[in-house]
């Protein structure tokens, strides 16, 4: 009994292994494949390419550049930010630190520039504000029958020329020689120099768009039409930038209707404020009224409006890295 279970056994066994084979030789003429394929080794991934490889390299590590890394420790280390700032420390970047546009976090650029740019803006309304007194001064000399000194009258002279009076005397000058609200010096370098990225503020600290004509006094837009011949003017340091652009502001004809908007808020005894002096710089931009919507959505997004009518620290800080440092000071 034994031996015929024994042998049913190997019937049964032999017959199941003749089975597979001619299965499988009836799987390879017809030309299917029964072998089993582990998972992710499909046919379709056999070829590895180069474009596969590259997809698997890893993403390159995220870092800041060294002049980025210090300016940030640099203002970390005097404890200026802009979260609830109160007083200012005189602070003079000379340029913007190279890796500035390369940092992914736009809102890091975002603070590094607006740090940079807010003692800046301050430096040159103070400057604005020294010589206005100055011209008041001389005006109630004159206006009390007391003599003017020559010093004096040739300094007058000199602002005439500068700033394009032609007539109307201090009074005029009055006008002209008045401060820019400083939200309003930030949106603008922010939305023309693209937040510190631009090409033309990396090698000309050219934070405006200032036009010039000569190759030599500054730097030719790639997209410049032919048979043009104005160029973006450079500038030493970023703060002669700024007091060449409100020079401009206080003095060009295409901006008249923002100074006389300017005075007539101060002699109705209101604030003046960026937000309300944006309004009259259509002919800044091509873009016209949709210039204007971006100056004040700058302001509005980035809450430049609370940065007007900031002063100055007292007191000295540790100065900036050397390679940043403005020396004019």
């Amino acid at each position: 009994m034994t031996s015929a279970k024994t042998n049913n056994y190997r019937n049964y066994a032999l017959a199941s292994i003749f089975g597979a084979v001619i299965f499988l030789y009836i799987g390879i003429f017809a030309g299917i494949d029964l072998s089993p394929t582990p998972e992710g080794l499909g046919t379709e991934n056999a070829e590895v390419t180069p474009e596969a490889i590259k997809n698997k390299k890893k993403k390159p590590v995220y870092r800041r550049g060294p002049e980025v890394v210090a300016l940030n420790q640099y203002f970390k280390s005097i404890d200026y930010h802009l979260d609830e700032v109160g007083e200012v420390p005189r602070v003079y970047i000379k340029r913007v630190p190279k890796g500035l546009g390369e940092l992914a976090s736009v809102d890091e650029r975002k603070h590094l520039f607006l740090r940079i740019m807010l003692p800046l803006a301050m430096r040159v309304n103070e400057e604005i504000s020294a010589r206005r007194e100055r011209l008041m001064s001389i005006q109630a000399k004159g206006i009390s029958g007391t003599q003017v000194s020559q010093a004096d009258q040739q300094w007058v002279n000199q602002l005439m020329k500068r700033y394009r009076v032609t007539d109307g005397g201090i009074t005029a000058l009055l006008e002209r020689i008045d401060v820019i609200p400083t939200s309003l010096i930030l949106a603008q370098s922010a939305e023309e120099s693209g937040w510190g990225t631009s090409r033309f503020v990396r090698k000309g600290n050219a934070l405006f768009g200032q036009w010039a004509w000569g190759d030599d006094e500054g730097i030719v837009p790639k997209d410049r039409e032919d048979g043009k011949t104005h160029v973006i003017k450079a500038f030493g340091s970023l703060m002669d930038s700024v007091r060449a652009y409100a020079r401009n502001i206080n003095s060009h004809p295409a901006y008249q209707s923002l100074r006389e908007r300017r005075a007539a808020l101060r002699a109705e005894g209101q604030i003046v404020s960026g937000w309300d002096l944006a309004d009259t710089l259509t002919k800044y931009s091509e873009r016209g009224a949709e210039y204007v919507d971006s100056l004040h959505a700058i302001m509005s997004v980035n809450g430049l409006n609370q940065l007007d009518g900031l002063t100055f620290a007292a007191g000295d800080v540790p100065p900036p890295p050397k390679v940043l440092a403005s020396l004019e000071e």
